[in-house]
């Protein structure tokens, strides 16, 4: 890090000989903290904290702005999410490794690798190498990936989603789509969509979560998607879910409860794995269903959007304890091509406007270090050839460093001396 901001080599100590940067792990600090004298020197809480703690004082040495003596770096939240959309559209190992030297700077600590999206899958994989897009990250890329961010103090989610975002894996089984009932009463088959009343077909699935929990092994966090299975409002258009959720859950049951019933199967699945696993927000609580099913409570959400008048409030989700993410689409969500509606976020959007208690469609909660401990800015490739993917790089680092200073109640850089430094390490 120190090379590529200034261009030579840096000497680094973890001991007690004398380096122009000491890195020193406390893990009875209270703060993550920097010193500078004659050298710098970095105390931080964890492993990741000093790594972290350490490019924030290179970032402000080369801005000229580390002072003398003691400096507390303090986060609103303890987690900085970047999630990237690499199903839709490929993005090369050199890219990712790109991605994590901006994350490092702007002190995100989280790449969320969404590998799995109806246009294509975007990691070798053994369980099912059909699947498998013609542009694909090998799994010795993907360990790669993991080691170097471990280096940078960034820890990697996997994110494979289910029951829908599926049409990559399900486009040569159609005998596992769901099928769907049509305004003529005929059925058609959703390409998307999981048949989940189906019993090879879940474990199929699960099979592949089972391959990709050993690949991403060291990681805490496993996203499982969960989101946009169906149109939740038409849920009586698929009666097989309607027949199944009453067969398994009693008469009083209804289709909704058997999408409920499979994410609580893979949430058991993935914490037999190791991992917390997390859901997106808009399938669960709608305001017109009844659920007999609950969802489980050993998960997290990654609360998006309310754009649907049924969907839960984030109050919902904080009521009933959940732990909670900030995947706020009004301010964080990148789509390529502006699709759906969306326009690119800015730099001068978010300092200007966002402060970390805000959520999706103007919803305000104050910010809760334990049950609200992050927040998350997302990439998707809806339209995934509006821009290469240098053009997401860079326009996207903005971002993170706007997050960041928000994040640090301290806006400290110009948009100029941003693309300035960006261009010194992206170079």
């Amino acid at each position: 890090m120190i090379q590529k901001i200034n261009g030579v080599p840096g000497k680094i100590s973890q001991t007690t000989a004398k380096g122009a940067i000491s890195l020193q792990l406390d893990r009875q600090a209270t703060d993550n903290k920097i010193e500078k004298n004659e050298t710098i020197t970095i105390t931080g809480k964890s492993e990741q904290a000093v790594l972290q703690t350490a490019t924030y004082a290179l970032l402000r040495e080369h801005l000229g702005q580390l002072n003398k003596g003691e400096t507390l770096v303090q986060m609103a939240q303890e987690r900085r999410i970047f999630m990237l959309d690499m199903g839709r559209k490929f993005f090369s190992k050199e890219t990712i490794l790109s991605f994590i030297d901006v994350l490092s700077f702007a002190q995100f600590n989280f790449l969320q690798l969404h590998f799995s999206e109806n246009e294509g899958f975007r990691i070798a994989c053994d369980t099912a190498p059909e699947i498998v897009s013609d542009d694909f990250l090998s799994k010795a890329d993907v360990i790669e990936i993991i080691q170097y961010a471990q280096c940078c103090g960034i820890e990697i989610i996997p994110d494979f989603d289910s029951p829908g975002h599926l049409k990559q894996l399900l486009k040569n089984r159609p005998e596992w789509q769901l099928e769907k009932k049509n305004a003529e009463g005929e059925f058609e088959k959703n390409p998307t969509a999981l048949d989940i009343t189906n019993p090879e077909a879940v474990e199929f699935i699960l099979s592949i979560y089972k391959e990709y929990a050993a690949l991403f092994s060291s990681s805490t966090y496993f996203h499982i998607g969960a989101d946009e299975f169906v149109d939740f409002d038409e849920m009586e258009a698929y009666p097989q879910l309607q027949d199944y959720a009453k067969e398994v859950y009693g008469e009083s049951a209804e289709g909704i409860d058997a999408f409920v019933g499979y994410v609580n199967r893979i949430i058991e699945a993935i914490n037999g794995f190791g991992f917390i696993p997390q859901v997106w927000n808009d399938g669960f609580f709608r305001l017109n269903r009844a659920e007999v099913v609950k969802l489980s409570e050993a998960v997290e959400i990654t609360y998006w959007t309310k754009w649907n008048q049924h969907m839960a409030p984030v109050s919902t989700f904080i009521d009933r304890g959940y732990t909670v993410i900030n995947f706020n689409d009004n301010y964080f969500y990148y789509v390529l091509g502006e699709h759906a509606g969306y326009t690119y976020p800015t730099y001068e959007k978010i300092i200007d406007s966002w402060t970390p208690d805000m959520w999706p469609q103007e919803q305000v909660v104050a910010v809760d270090t334990t049950q609200l401990p992050g927040v998350a800015v997302a990439v998707w490739a809806d339209r995934p050839d509006a821009q290469t993917q240098e053009e997401v790089l860079l326009h996207v680092s903005e971002i993170f460093f706007a997050v960041m200073q928000k994040q640090m109640g301290d806006v400290f850089i110009t948009k100029d001396a941003l693309t300035a430094f960006l261009a010194t390490i992206l170079k």
